[in-house]
């Protein structure tokens, strides 16, 4: 009798998990025909519907930013392809979209360039992303455990440098795929990134508006957040200028 309740209730839990998958399709077609239809407001709202169940993913993110750009809302739009670009680095649709909504926004040319060795690095970065380091690291530790077994059960009172050099080897790409591994995780896992959503936003040499005058950001500038007090928040620009603004004015790039 237990087994035929239990039989049951696994039954019906599958049964709700494949209703509910169903309906989060369904609900994401939905937005898609919408958008398509060009019903921009209505595609971005059932799509908020599935980011607020908890559904993290790449294409979801990259949808809604395309439905704040059409709806002329660059600064949720960049937000959200930042998201999609924090989730899947190598997501190519939300990489040239970020690129070309921060071509219109008032301050683009604030942003510098980054000289040829640190776009080298940031690219190498952006090509990988935790699944496949993942994939890597689970493959080297299986090639480690099977060529042990090797040295200890075919090289017995035989020369072992061929498997020891194998093993070494593979520990130099393990501890190398590692250190890839801690970067993309920071950069996962990081709340220091933020996009400013207000209109504009002045920035003052400290936490209140009794001090000076630093700068004036717009709507869309992507900006790194150094720490916060209160209502307030230091952030540094790409050009390196630094100034308190209001914690309300921007929005982090946050999963």
């Amino acid at each position: 009798m237990k087994k035929i309740i239990i039989s049951c209730l696994l039954m019906l839990g599958a049964a709700f998990f494949l209703s509910a998958e169903t309906i989060r399709e369904n609900v994401f077609q939905e937005a898609i025909t919408a958008f398509e239809a060009r019903d921009y407001q209505t595609s971005l709202e059932k799509f908020i519907t599935l980011e607020n169940e908890g559904i993290k993913n790449a294409d979801l993110f990259y949808n809604i930013g395309n439905c704040f750009f059409r709806l002329d809302q660059r600064g949720p739009a960049i937000l959200y392809y930042k998201k999609a670009m924090k989730l899947d680095s190598r997501h190519q649709a939300a990489k040239r979209n970020l690129e070309y909504v921060l071509s219109f926004t008032q301050d683009k040319l604030m942003t510098e360039e980054p000289d040829l060795l640190s776009a080298l690095w940031q690219k190498i970065i952006s090509s990988l992303s935790l699944d496949f380091l993942a994939v890597i690291i689970f493959i080297l530790i299986l090639g480690l455990i099977l060529v042990i077994n090797i040295m200890i059960w075919s090289y017995r009172g035989r020369d072992k440098s061929v498997p020891v050099f194998i093993t070494t080897l593979l520990l130099v790409f393990m501890a190398v795929a590692i250190f890839f591994t801690s970067i993309k995780w920071q950069q996962y896992s990081a709340e220091d990134e933020g996009v400013l959503l207000a209109a504009s936003a002045i920035g003052y040499s400290g936490p209140s508006e009794d001090y000076t005058r630093v700068f004036t950001i717009h709507e869309g500038v992507v900006f790194e957040i150094e720490r916060s007090e209160e209502e307030w928040s230091l952030i540094k620009l790409p050009n390196g200028l630094g100034g308190w603004i209001r914690k309300d004015a921007y929005a982090l790039v946050t999963l």
